[in-house]
Formats: structure tokens, sequence, C-alpha cells
């Protein structure tokens, strides 16, 4: 018998009332969520994300507490919401509505460190009006101050590249770009990581952003003191999504560029071993050099069907690279380039 307050008997029966494709979008987004928990099922980085989240709880209260930096409060709470909608929107497949979320981050962390380095600023956006605050203090604007204070580097237009690749995926163009994926990004694609990444880099620019604007404006207040506690279980989480982003950008280049089997094979291997998805200690412990390869081309195999993407990408690359390197047809699965959906 079908319990008819289930969420799959409720889009079962939205699809029956004539709606089958808002239905199938929902149960796909289910699906995919349903997924990626189970494989990233006691994943650090969800710990991670839990302390990012209470601490700018912490810190919002803080602000609301402290009249010098009560107006913005709701900066902090804006914030605090894009993170959430980052991680739905990642573990959904989603990953067009992270990025525009972290975009979002951005610009709060640019506009907390114009605030910090010109005093009044934070009075002025609050106060003006929508054409005086575009004027003044648009993004291209906050950022060529931020440029001429010395406390960012972004190059000699002071364009971040970051934020523009941000904008390139949000605005409608004729470039398609790989970040821009239309709807729910492909089940094995690096995509499915890459707004864990996003996440705890922007995390990391806001909290420094914050950081450094209570310092200047109210040094000493409550919310100081919250951004001083240790970060142990986001920074550990950071590393992690760090890693794997460098796996992924090692498996990027590669994949794009030709030269020497040997040279292009180990530069995959070295971002594996130094992100810990290959024990290289453990690996070099096996035995002699035929064993030891022995060893890591059956482990590589066994990543190749990984549910974990970057892993799989990066596993399924170097075996089609050792197989083109031994003169061997390498089979269309393990030939697989990484995707880039």
């Amino acid at each position: 018998m079908t319990d008819n307050n289930t969420y799959m008997s409720q889009l079962m029966k939205m699809a029956e009332d004539g709606a089958p494709v808002p239905a199938l979008v929902l149960a796909t987004a289910d699906a995919r969520r349903r997924r990626n928990l189970k494989r990233l099922a006691g994943d650090v980085r969800f710990a991670g994300i839990n302390e990012l989240l209470t601490r700018l709880s912490e810190v919002g209260k803080a602000f609301a507490e402290t009249p010098e930096l009560s107006k913005i409060t709701f900066m902090i709470q804006r914030a605090h919401a894009d993170f959430m909608t980052a991680l739905e929107a990642t573990l959904s497949g989603y990953f067009s509505v992270a990025s525009d979320a972290m975009r979002d981050v951005l610009e709060i962390e640019y506009l907390l460190m114009d605030f910090a380095i010109h005093p009044g600023h934070a009075a002025d956006w609050l106060t003006t009006d929508d054409k005086g605050r575009m004027k003044r203090f648009a993004p291209v604007h906050v950022r060529k101050r931020l440029q001429e204070a010395g406390v960012v580097n972004f190059g000699d237009q002071a364009v971040s590249m970051d934020y523009k690749g941000h904008s390139m995926a949000l605005h409608v163009s004729p470039v398609q770009l790989v970040n821009s994926a239309n709807g729910i990004v492909s089940e094995h694609s690096w995509l499915n990581e890459a707004g864990f990444w996003e996440i705890f880099d922007h995390g990391s620019g806001l909290l420094k952003a914050l950081s450094l604007f209570v310092e200047r404006t109210a040094p000493g207040a409550p919310a100081e003191t919250v951004l001083k506690k240790d970060f142990t279980a986001f920074n550990e989480a950071r590393r992690k999504a760090d890693g794997l982003k460098r796996v992924w950008m090692s498996v990027a280049e590669t994949a794009t560029k030709a030269g020497d089997p040997g040279t292009v094979g180990s530069r995959v291997l070295r971002a594996m071993v130094g992100s810990d998805i290959i024990d290289g200690q453990a690996l070099s412990a096996v035995g002699d050099e035929e064993a030891v390869t022995d060893a890591l081309f059956k482990e590589m195999h066994k990543l190749a069907e990984s549910d974990e993407p970057i892993t799989r990408a990066a596993a399924r690359l170097f075996l089609s690279i050792a197989n083109d390197s031994a003169g061997n047809d390498a089979s269309p699965e393990l030939a697989e380039q990484p995707s880039n959906q």
C-alpha cells in the first residue's frame, strides 16, 4: 500500500494531475541529493559547514548587540542564507545556483573590506539612494578602491577573476561556460564537488573580511572574540575541499595539454597522493617496483569505479594515459576523459 503522504507519492500525484515535467525535475533533484548524501556520509565537510553556519549565527547575534555594527547585521544573515542555499544546491546537483549564491557572498566580502578601510562608507551605503549607491558602490568601484588601498591584488585593472567568473556564469552570454550548467549536472560531474570548494573558499574570505571590519570599526567588541575562536572543523574541511580542487585542476590541465605520458601521468598521481586519495606511503611499502606498480594499477582500477567524481575522473585519466603509453587500446570506459559537465 502506498503512503500518500510520502514525497515520492506526492510527486506521482503531481504527474498524474497533469504536471509530469515538474514532477520529474523534483524527483531527479531528490534522487541526486539522496545519492550525494549517501556518498558523503560522515564527510568532514558537513562538520565544516556546520561550524561556519554556527559561527556566522554567533557573529550575527554579536553584531546585533553592538551599536557600531548592528545596522549591517542583515548582511551576515544574508551570507548565512547564501551558504545554506549553496549547500542544498550542491547536493541536489544545481551547481549554477550554488555559484550564484557564492557570488553574493563575494560582494558582501568586498563591501565589508571597503567599509573597514574607509570609515563612513558603511553609513553612506546604508543611507544613499539607489542611484547614488550604484554610482559609488557598484562592484567595479569597490574593487578599484580595494586595489588602490593594497588590501587585495586584482591586477592592473582591478579585475577579480573570481568575481568575473561568477558574473560570466550568471549573465546571459553566447559564451558557454562549464560552470554555467543548464539545470542539474550529470551524475559523475566534477561540478558535484565544486560547490564545496566554493563554499569553503568564500567562507574563508568572508570570515577574513568580517574580522577586518570588526577590528577597524569596533575593536574589542564581542564579535571580535567570536571571530577569533578556533575553526577546527572548518579548516580541516577546507583542506579536503582544496585537495580535491587541486586534483581536478591537475586532471583538467593534463586532459587538455599534450606531453610525455610519464610526466603527465605523474602529475595526476602526485595530486592524488597529495590529497590523500591514494596512500603513497602504504603503496611504497608493498614491495619492489613491480609489486608497487601492480598495486597502483589495481587501486586505480578500483578508484575508476568510485562514486566520488574527482577521484573517478583522475583515476580514469591516469589509466587512459597508461594505456596509451603502453601502446594498448584503452577500453571506452577507462579511456573516458573527464567530463566538463
